[in-house]
């Protein structure tokens, strides 16, 4: 029946025939309809194939058993679909004792009630076994549990030991940073007025709170202290500046704000401060200091060096160096809790060291010619290229450091 209903509609579609009987008809006439268009001629075969295709799924669910019952729900060979299958759980099965049979004789009574005690003994012995096999299977199973549960507390006791070795580390680490060794070497008693020094261009947008740092009196930046920030990746939070006074470090002011990732970083022996390059966006993402040897008075920019970068690679590099001078601190912007904006240096332009970092030994000092020579010891070393000796006799003279040997300008090099 399905497939003839399918069929005609197909038909119909084909042809565009309206599958209407004359009755029907005269009831669509009935509401002044008697011409038919082909979308209705479409209509009426789409709906007999509708109708032969649930036919014919109907007529296969009732080969399958499927119906309905009084409900209304789906039944399968008069059972719902739906019901729960509860597995029958096989109980224990009763020993069946012999029946004593009529007429049998003694001896065959005596070998049938052994026959049934061996046979009660055998049930006794399954059940035994089966215990035993409950039992073992529960000491199994609470082993097992034992044993997951050791291994869980085992599990959490590593990570609590791990957590704590990393929470250690960090806090040696964060003390670290913050601890200032000694001085490899003096610097000299440094002195400058504050006329002579100067604020350099400011790195970034004066946006947010604004910061200044200067360095105690005779001293110079030698390094810092950067604290790391999390505000778009790594950033520079905050900076704490080193200065050195003579032979001591002494910290500035933390300068931003301060978090628990410190990093230090310091100049080489008798190095100091030269500059600072930078990459800056909407933040301070990364700075890396410029450091030089201090001769004399200046910064040797023939023998300067950078620092680790501290902070990530973001933003757009901005740079400022000194030219050869020292730096007495440093100013610039942040915003709280998150990191620095801008940053400026303020550089001396004119010094005085009034003494050498070190006592020096007399020596002989030979001219490059070889020709001439002198005991001596080292005093300063001049802004004009000059030593300042003092003989055996107290006497001083001074000499251009380019005309003496190569042995000589070393040792000024390594003890000024």
């Amino acid at each position: 029946m399905g497939i003839l209903f399918f069929g005609l509609g197909i038909f119909g579609i084909v042809t565009k025939t309206v599958l209407l009987r004359a009755r029907d008809q005269y009831i669509f006439a009935m509401f002044g309809v008697k011409k038919f268009s082909p979308g209705f001629a479409v209509f009426t075969g789409a709906s007999y194939c509708l109708v032969g295709v649930l036919a014919f799924f109907a007529a296969i669910s009732i080969s399958m058993g499927y119906g309905l019952d009084k409900k209304g729900n789906v039944t399968r060979n008069g059972v719902p679909v739906n019901a729960a299958q509860r597995p029958v759980q096989p109980g224990p099965q009763p020993l069946v004792e012999s029946k004593p049979v009529a007429g049998e004789t003694p001896a065959e009574r005596m070998a049938r009630e052994a026959e049934d005690a061996k046979r009660r003994e055998e049930r006794e012995a399954e059940r035994r076994r089966a215990e035993e096999d409950r039992q073992a299977n529960a000491a199994l199973r609470m082993r097992a549990q034992e044993e997951r549960e050791a291994a869980d507390r085992e599990r959490e006791r590593l990570a609590k030991e791990l957590e704590e070795k990393t929470r250690r580390e960090k806090e040696a680490a964060r003390l670290a940073a913050l601890e200032l060794p000694k001085p490899p070497q003096s610097l000299g008693s440094i002195s400058y007025v504050d006329k002579a020094v100067q604020e350099s261009p400011l790195l970034g947008k004066a946006n947010g709170a604004r910061f200044i740092d200067r360095a105690p009196e005779g001293g110079v930046m030698v390094g810092a202290i950067f604290f790391i920030g999390d505000h778009f990746g790594d950033s520079v939070a905050g900076i704490q500046p080193i200065y050195q006074v003579g032979d001591e470090y002494v910290k500035g002011k933390i300068c931003g704000n301060e978090t628990d990732r410190p990093i230090q970083q310091l100049a080489e022996s008798g190095g100091v401060v030269a500059g600072v390059k930078a990459r800056i966006g909407l933040i301070m993402d990364s700075v890396q200091l410029a450091y030089g040897p201090l001769q004399g008075t200046k910064v040797d920019p023939k023998q300067g060096y950078f620092g680790d970068l501290i902070g990530s690679d973001g933003g757009s590099p901005k740079d400022f160096y000194a030219e050869g001078h020292s730096i007495a601190g440093i100013f610039g912007t942040y915003e709280q809790d998150k990191s620095l904006m801008s940053l400026g240096m303020y550089v001396i332009q004119r010094m005085q060291v009034s003494e050498l970092p070190a006592k020096h030994e007399m020596r002989t000092f030979t001219s490059a010619d070889g020709k001439f020579s002198v005991e001596a010891k080292l005093l300063k070393v001049n802004d004009d290229g000059t030593v300042s000796l003092e003989k055996a006799d107290g006497s001083k003279i001074s000499a251009p450091t380019a005309s003496l040997s190569d042995d000589d300008r070393a040792y000024i090099r390594a003890n000024q």
